[in-house]
């Protein structure tokens, strides 16, 4: 009698489970859109602005669970938006709740299940491709798991034409995804065709560096050339290109930036500073990329030589991207031609790297200096100078380092500290700051700056100059 009652309850609890498993997958195709549970697992970025999603689904056949997956990756992108993973950032939800609560016919249609009848809604054109799925039958059901592969920039671009999407926001997360770089001539090269000039210090130091301001030069026609070769080839692989030859230009409108410096910040002395570091501290780029090349002869042929690297302008220095070749011989191609074809089978690679270490920097932050100096006329000094901070009497030197640990991505700045400097090391500053109208902006390192500067100033009175010494350093002067 125990083991027929037991086989009655194994048999009625089982027709529940297929009962409720029926239910649910019912539920999956008829309820709201707004309504359904997807089950999507994110897994990355995809090339050409798309992203990766492994989608499961419970379906009477194979056919309706994988269409549903699909519908699912969509609407995940649609409303849900993407958490934030060890590996991946934060993206919201493409559109709003009340937006698609206001419009619920469209994204019914726009997300409509195929059947005998009609055919799916416009959310397949958004499908760039599907993996293998993997199948289990489940008693009368079939569970599949399906990669997906959403086209998801088109899917944000077609959703805000219909303005279901904001613009603003969107648009400028958009602008600034790309990183930002400067072909500049390498020391070697501008040394060996003489493009070099002098400068004294305050301490009347002779020095000798490179002179990058040599594009109205007969000589520098081949540089000219083959830097715009370069720019363009690094514009087709994603990147945003700032020339050198236009910065040049606009940095002759300035004043002399050291008495600049001097006069309006009323400091004691002046800042020393050689032309080539101007450069480098004036361009807001990512990455400069030091070009060396030259033009060979073989008989009547020509072809180029080239050495090009880009280099971690933070404290560390670190070597980021190296290539180097030569070209194939003509008799008749252009220098720039010439290079072009000598650089074009390591861009791939070379450009990887970059991206790569940008892609860090998105998530992880820029790695940056920040410098606390003092001039022999302030009143105060990091060690000794104190504030009530959270109840506590703090020196100066710890107000500052608990900011940066507050506002650096990975709360971890290294410091070194003395009574007249403080210099902090593996300061990770976000690349992006929110803007006044909620508009996602680039930051560079003076935004990192006036933003301490004003902490300093609204919770302390402690008045201070910020210098940008270039895009990896930042000086706040007191």
């Amino acid at each position: 009698m125990k083991k027929y009652i037991s086989k009655v309850i194994c048999l009625f609890l089982a027709a529940m489970c297929v009962s409720n498993v029926m239910v649910a997958q019912k539920n999956n195709e008829k309820l709201s859109v707004l309504d359904q549970q997807y089950e999507v697992q994110y897994i990355g970025v995809g090339q050409d602005g798309t992203k990766v999603f492994t989608v499961t689904t419970t379906a009477k056949d194979v056919e309706t669970a994988i269409a549903m997956a699909k519908r699912d990756a969509v609407a995940a992108c649609l409303f849900r938006g993407i958490t934030a993973s060890g590996n991946t950032k934060a993206t919201p939800a493409i559109v709003g709740y009340q937006v698609a609560e206001e419009n619920m016919s469209f994204f019914e249609g726009f997300l409509a299940l195929p059947t005998k009848k009609t055919p799916a809604g416009q959310y397949v054109r958004y499908i760039n491709r599907t993996g293998q799925p993997q199948t289990v039958k489940e008693g009368k059901l079939y569970k599949v798991s399906l990669d997906v592969q959403v086209l998801y920039d088109e899917l944000l671009k077609y959703m805000q034409g219909k303005g279901y999407a904001q613009k603003v926001e969107s648009t400028a997360a958009g602008k600034y995804a790309k990183p930002i770089l400067m072909v500049v001539p390498s020391d070697v090269y501008c040394t060996t065709m003489g493009f070099v000039q002098s400068w004294t210090d305050e301490n009347g130091t002779r020095h000798t560096s490179p002179d990058y301001d040599i594009f109205g030069n007969e000589d520098s026609r081949d540089l000219r050339l083959v830097i715009a070769a370069l720019d363009d080839i690094f514009n087709k692989k994603g990147f945003e290109v700032q020339s050198l030859e236009y910065l040049l230009k606009s940095m002759k409108q300035e004043g002399d930036e050291t008495s600049f410096l001097a006069s309006d910040y009323e400091l004691d002395g002046e800042v020393a500073e050689s032309p080539s570091d101007r450069i480098r501290r004036t361009a807001h780029v990512d990455y400069i990329v030091d070009l060396d090349f030259s033009v060979m002869g073989k008989g009547t042929q020509r072809y180029v030589t080239f050495d090009m690297r880009v280099v971690d302008q933070s404290s560390n220095a670190k070597e980021l991207a190296h290539a180097y070749g030569d070209g194939k011989p003509s008799s008749s191609a252009t220098v720039n031609t010439l290079l072009e074809e000598a650089v074009l089978n390591h861009m791939d690679g070379f450009c990887d790297k970059l991206l790569g270490h940008y892609a860090d920097m998105s998530e992880n932050g820029r790695q940056i200096t920040v410098k606390a100096k003092r001039t022999d006329a302030s009143e105060y000094n990091f060690t000794n100078t104190t504030f009530d901070f959270e109840g506590e009497e703090t020196s100066l030197g710890d107000i500052i380092y608990y900011w940066l640990q507050d506002n650096a991505v990975d709360h971890n700045p290294t410091r070194t500290m003395s009574p007249n400097i403080l210099t902090f090391n593996q300061v990770r500053m976000p690349i992006t700051k929110t803007g006044r109208r909620g508009a996602v902006q680039r930051m560079d390192t003076n935004d990192f700056g006036v933003m301490l500067q004003k902490y300093l100033m609204d919770n302390f009175s402690v008045q201070s100059a910020v210098y940008m010494r270039g895009p990896s350093e930042v000086w706040i002067i007191l």
